[in-house]
């Protein structure tokens, strides 16, 4: 979909991001003599997003969050509380890193890249027996592959 055939694959899903966070904040897990040690905190996606290539490693999208906040941030997450807070954290992300969302966003509209992936889509198999998994693949990439819009909090 992206013409790029050399795309690094983080082995532990993990890796990538929390180097990253490490190096920007200076805090880490583990402490070591370049890092400050933080206790009682996690890595978490702002946006979710973790299948995008563009988001997955983008510092606007990572946080340091206490582990105590976890049940109004996971992904399995539920619940008019869970809706609010994630509401209003992201609204201050958003805010806080709005020129580097709104890049984000532009990149992920451009219609090179939305062309290109309708196209091979498209490609897809349109086998009956395949079908409900080519548009559940569909979705995913439309979840993924698209613009962080902002509501107002409720």
């Amino acid at each position: 979909m992206f013409g790029n055939e050399h795309v690094a694959v983080d082995p532990t899903n993990n890796a990538i991001p929390t180097k990253i966070i490490r190096d920007l904040t200076g805090y880490s897990k583990r402490p070591s003599a370049r890092h400050e040690a933080i206790r009682n905190y996690q890595i978490s996606h702002i946006f979710g997003r973790t299948k995008n290539i563009y988001t997955f490693t983008a510092p606007w999208n990572m946080v340091y969050l206490p582990k105590i906040i976890d049940p109004f941030t996971g992904h399995e997450a539920k619940g008019d509380m869970v809706d609010e807070y994630q509401a209003i954290f992201q609204q201050k992300s958003y805010v806080r890193f709005e020129p580097l969302i709104e890049n984000y966003n532009k990149l992920i509209t451009q219609p090179e890249l939305t062309d290109r992936i309708a196209a091979y889509l498209d490609k897809l198999s349109s086998n009956a027996e395949e079908e409900k998994t080519v548009e559940k693949f569909r979705k995913a990439i439309s979840d993924e592959l698209s613009p962080i819009i902002m509501q107002s909090p409720k």
